[in-house]
């Protein structure tokens, strides 16, 4: 998180988010999840052309920021107050970018339809965190990429989450939810940075009294 290219793609993305009124991020997670995704896999693809779908959009700025790059983006969100935002800044910018406003995790897309899907913090609120694993995979083309990154509760690491704020995952939950997911084809689970807990939770816990949790991310792909 505290690395040359970790804070330069930060630098790039609040200054990006800035100048259209998105939301900029200097103590939430996201100042590792951002940049993570994008070294991981998000920076490597040509996204001319490329359909994404975007989970819980709201005031993001990375789906805007992959539509300047060329990718037909489509913003999925359940709070109409967003809207306005979005027409003024598609106009702006000139995007491919449409969006739809949904009732659940079902959605309104074609079997197999999206190159990537990406969800940045945004299963721990979804009630049916099942079913959203399930449309993620149906939508996705063979090879498809699911970007995701969570919020990581461990109790029995001393770690909480506020009922406000929805359901964390824990690690193992995260393996068996989405990482072997029949759809991504993963045969035996991954290794996590277990050392990077500690030092993660303390920085985390300094920003937000709530903060008593980590954050994880990980890269599927959907198998042919």
């Amino acid at each position: 998180m505290n690395s040359p290219p970790f804070q330069s793609f930060m630098a790039t993305m609040n200054t990006f988010a800035a100048s259209l009124g998105l939301r900029t991020f200097t103590t939430w997670s996201k100042i590792w999840e951002y940049p993570w995704l994008w070294h991981a896999a998000l920076g490597q693809i040509d996204w001319a052309g490329k359909h994404v779908v975007d989970l819980g959009s709201e005031m993001s700025p990375m789906p805007w920021f992959l539509a300047t790059r060329g990718a037909r983006v489509m913003l999925i969100e359940t709070d109409p107050q967003w809207a306005p935002l979005w027409e003024q800044l598609r106009s702006k910018l000139k995007a491919d970018v449409s969006w739809r406003l949904v009732k659940s995790e079902a959605l309104p897309l074609a079997d197999a339809a999206i190159d990537a899907v990406t969800s940045f913090s945004v299963i721990e609120h979804q009630r049916d965190k099942a079913a959203a694993v399930a449309e993620v995979a149906r939508v996705l083309k063979p090879g498809g990429l699911f970007a995701v990154s969570f919020d990581v509760c461990e109790p029995q690491m001393g770690m909480t989450f506020p009922e406000w704020n929805g359901r964390a995952l824990t690690l193992r939950e995260f393996e068996n939810l989405l990482w072997l997911h029949p759809a991504f084809g993963n045969s035996s689970r991954p290794t996590w940075n277990l050392e990077s807990i500690g030092p993660f939770l303390a920085w985390h816990r300094t920003t937000a009294p709530h903060h008593n949790y980590v954050a994880g991310a990980a890269v599927l792909f959907r198998r042919c």
